[in-house]
C-alpha cells in the first residue's frame, strides 16, 4: 500500500475537486455498493471509463493526467463515487475486492471527511482517513472497504483499477 497526499497541483485538484461536487455533474444510482450484501442501502457513481470505453467527456483533461501520473499501462475503470452518509446501515460497507484478477486500485479522495477506507493486509485492518487530494495505492487483491462519515453527509472519491 502507498499513500501519498497532496497528489495533484492545487489547481489540477481544485478543477476536479470543482467538476465533481460543484456542478451539474451526473451521478447514477447504484443499489448496493457491494454485490450480495445489505449493509448499505447504495451509492452514487460517474463513470469515466469502463470496458474499453470512454464514457465521459471530462475524460481527456481531467483522468488522463491522473492516469500518467499513476504510470498506468492500461485502464480498467475509472469512477467517482458519491457515498451518502445516511445510505449506510452500518459503519461500513462489507470487505471486498475490486477485481479476482492481479491488478491495482488506487482512491483519490476529492473531500476530507472522517470517513474512509479500510485495507485487510496481513490479517491487520488499515484505516486511511479520507482527506482531499491524498490518494491510496494498493493491489487489488487487498480486501477493502469505504466507512462512513460522520462528520460530514457525503464522501466523495475517484476510483481507479488499472494495469
Amino acid at each position: 500500500m502507498e499513500i501519498i497526499e497532496n497528489f495533484l497541483e492545487d489547481n489540477s485538484f481544485k478543477d476536479l475537486k470543482k467538476l465533481i461536487m460543484e456542478s451539474e455533474f451526473s451521478w447514477f444510482q447504484r443499489k448496493n455498493m457491494i454485490l450480495n450484501t445489505d449493509n448499505d442501502l447504495g451509492f452514487f457513481t460517474h463513470s469515466f471509463f469502463n470496458n474499453n470505453n470512454i464514457n465521459c467527456d471530462n475524460y481527456n483533461k481531467y483522468i488522463l493526467p491522473i492516469l500518467d501520473k499513476l504510470k498506468v499501462k492500461a485502464p480498467i475503470q475509472v469512477r467517482a463515487n458519491l457515498s451518502p452518509s445516511s445510505f449506510y446501515k452500518k459503519d461500513a460497507c462489507a470487505f471486498h475486492v475490486d477485481y479476482e484478477y492481479k491488478c491495482k486500485t488506487a482512491i483519490l479522495y476529492i473531500n476530507t471527511c472522517n470517513g474512509g477506507t479500510e485495507l485487510k493486509i496481513n490479517n491487520e485492518i488499515e484505516f486511511v482517513k479520507a482527506e482531499e487530494n491524498k490518494i491510496v495505492i494498493f493491489d487489488t487483491d487487498i480486501e477493502h472497504r469505504g466507512t462512513k462519515s460522520t462528520d460530514q453527509d457525503f464522501r466523495y472519491i475517484i476510483n481507479f483499477n488499472y494495469f
